[in-house]
């Protein structure tokens, strides 16, 4: 077949159904054989870097790999900052850059650039083809790569010589022919033996559950384990929905906008087990004052460069965390002395939970016009349904979610995954709804980021994609502005911004528009923003909101 046939027939064997990108002269010989197909979509958006932000929306949310599909130079290059965000947030994007042809590429032709070494710091993997039989196993090498251990994006470049004006007599073969699919990592059965021993006479025992439950599907193993051991339940940050939130062990999120009474707990804990769970500087600040230098910790991650590379481990277990959750609770009912942790330390995680909820239920007092950021969350969680997939932009304003919003099923909270990349939501949202589209979807991002990518409302349009998105307009670039009134004296220089009416902006495009200016106005516009059935635009004016770092267990 053709060279181009060949990758459009190889990514359709991987599950493949849909590809994002924009078209160029290098990609045409592959996007053309998508014409007629409906069992493969091509969703093109206003810019690259859009298109690898939906991919790695959807791949979080359907748990499946995804594909881009880019044409050289700066086409590719624009990709860079959503693969990167693929990177932190371990999302097997995999990037098919069409190249210039090889006679171009080391001799500075039109174009060319060295896009293998632009791009193997942010993906596991990044091969240029030079041959065209090679074409086939390169694609199979990507798979491999992005779906192995913690997975990842991957990088393939194909020069257009090879994809133009060349045939490949290969067969294009089943995924489990060259690579494990739906294989399970077991921990090390003496590893594991030594972690149950050591929870099963913990006092304070505590689950901190990361991304690695939510990739393995490990959310009811996770559960059953604290719940026979008496282990506190927290999730990472801004893995909020690995844990049912309503669970009575479950004491909430810790980090930066995470709750200061599940640091407390995590301080307080004598055992950890940090279940899929990287122990990152967003979870723990890498601070004694959230892990206690005292605390025994069992870590237990499928990618061994993670065990004890944050913190010291009593025991390191590589291995998938489904697995490994049953190997342990397999190993506790089997120790029948096994403990279930201090009474008292039941009686502490309650009083704990209960202190924070009731902390945050004081916010429904508080008044001002425009309303406070945090009026929202309340009335927004009333209408939100159950299953409800979120993405979370970076900034001050969405960033309230992480304490005030509540899961109850895995994959249903999206957000910048340690890249810190503002302006990531929308798009990040579009790919969700695509990814698992018989879930309602909810983006929800500030001003500033909004304006990063509002362009998308026409792809959003155009494809007819039903993301309902939340702008919480502050007027303001808010975490930027907070530092520069603490710590410069309030000299504000490129933090107040001047904006559109979104609701507006949104009508424009084609998309319904809301306007939002009083709390109890705020349900009744969400309702009516997903029943409309198409894209969506809910503008809510907000004060300036500077809330103090949370760090350790004293703050507030």
């Amino acid at each position: 077949m053709k060279a181009g046939q060949a990758v459009i027939e190889t990514l359709r064997a991987e599950g493949i159904d849909h590809i994002f990108g924009i078209v160029g002269l290098t990609t045409n010989s592959m996007v053309t054989e998508l014409y007629g197909r409906s069992d493969i979509r091509f969703v093109d958006p206003r810019h690259e870097e859009a298109a690898a932000f939906m991919a790695y929306g959807f791949a979080r949310a359907s748990g499946r790999p995804t594909a881009c599909m880019t044409t050289s130079g700066p086409g590719t290059i624009n990709l860079l900052t959503g693969i990167a965000l693929a990177y932190k947030g371990r999302a097997p994007v995999v990037v098919i850059a069409g190249d210039v042809a090889r006679e171009f590429l080391d001799r500075d032709g039109n174009q060319a650039f060295d896009l293998l070494n632009i791009f193997k710091p942010v993906t596991c993997f990044a091969r240029q083809v030079h041959t065209t039989a090679r074409v086939i196993p390169t694609l199979h090498d990507a798979f491999r790569a992005a779906l192995s251990g913690g997975r990842g994006p991957a990088f393939v470049g194909i020069p257009r010589d090879l994809l133009d004006n060349e045939t490949i007599d290969v067969p294009v073969a089943p995924p489990e022919s060259y690579r494990p699919v739906a294989a399970r990592l077991m921990g090390d059965p003496e590893a594991i033996a030594r972690a149950a021993q050591l929870l099963a006479g913990a006092q304070r025992p505590l689950l901190l559950a990361g991304g690695g439950v939510i990739d393995s599907d490990a959310s009811e193993d996770a559960v059953a384990l604290a719940e026979h051991a008496g282990m506190a339940l927290a999730a990472s940050y801004a893995h909020n929905d690995a844990i049912p939130n309503s669970h009575g062990l479950y004491i909430g999120t810790p980090g930066w906008r995470g709750a200061a009474e599940t640091l407390e707990a995590i301080h307080r804990a004598d055992v950890i087990l940090a279940l899929g769970c990287r122990l990152s500087q967003s979870t723990t600040a890498w601070d004694d004052s959230v892990v206690n230098p005292q605390t025994k910790i069992v870590q237990v991650n499928i990618d061994a460069q993670e065990i004890g590379r944050n913190y010291p481990v009593a025991v390191g277990i590589v291995g998938d965390a489904k697995a490994v959750a049953q190997q342990l609770l397999e190993a506790l009912r089997e120790q029948r002395s096994a403990g279930k942790g201090d009474p008292a330390w039941r009686k502490e995680i309650e009083s704990l939970t209960a202190r924070r909820k009731a902390r945050l239920a004081a916010e429904l007092e508080l008044k001002g016009d425009p309303m406070m950021p945090q009026r929202v969350f309340p009335e927004l969680t009333k209408a939100l349904p159950r299953d409800c997939m979120v993405t979370l932009d970076a900034g001050v304003a969405p960033g309230l979610a992480y304490q005030r919003l509540h899961f109850e099923r895995p994959r249903t909270l999206f957000n910048y995954a340690g890249q810190g990349g503002l302006g990531m939501g929308y798009c990040v949202g579009l790919g969700t709804k695509l990814g698992n589209p018989d879930r309602p979807a909810l983006s929800i991002q500030g001003d500033g980021g909004f304006l990063y990518t509002s362009g998308e409302l026409n792809t959003a349009v155009r494809h007819r994609i039903p993301l309902v998105s939340l702008v919480l307009n502050n007027r303001c670039h808010g975490s930027e502005k907070a530092q520069q009134k603490n710590n410069f004296s309030e000299r504000y220089v490129g933090v107040d911004l001047d904006n559109p009416r979104f609701d507006k902006l949104a009508e424009v495009y084609g998309a319904r528009g809301f306007h939002v200016t009083r709390p109890d106005e705020i349900a009744d516009a969400v309702t009516a923003a997903f029943k409309s059935g198409g894209p969506a635009v809910i503008e809510i004016p907000v004060a300036e909101h500077f809330p103090p770092p949370t760090k350790g267990p004293g703050a507030s």
